[in-house]
């Protein structure tokens, strides 16, 4: 039960945020901020799954923004 509350949820995925977006002046800017670090995670997994599966790394050239 206690798994499911929300500031418990939360805390372990905001601590491992970087410190700038953390200290973000306002919420457009940490918003901004997130959806960096999270492109940046997902384009880490695929160039990793790439590696896995030893694709052709020509698609991963440029990265995309979701």
């Amino acid at each position: 039960m206690r798994k499911n509350v929300f500031t418990l949820r939360v805390t372990e995925h905001w601590n491992r945020l970087p410190r700038e977006a953390v200290e973000s002046p306002s919420l457009e800017i940490l918003k901004t901020r997130v959806d960096e670090v999270l492109c940046n995670l997902l384009y880490m997994a695929l160039l990793r799954q790439m590696c896995w599966t030893r694709r052709s790394p020509e698609v991963l050239r440029t990265p995309t923004v979701l």
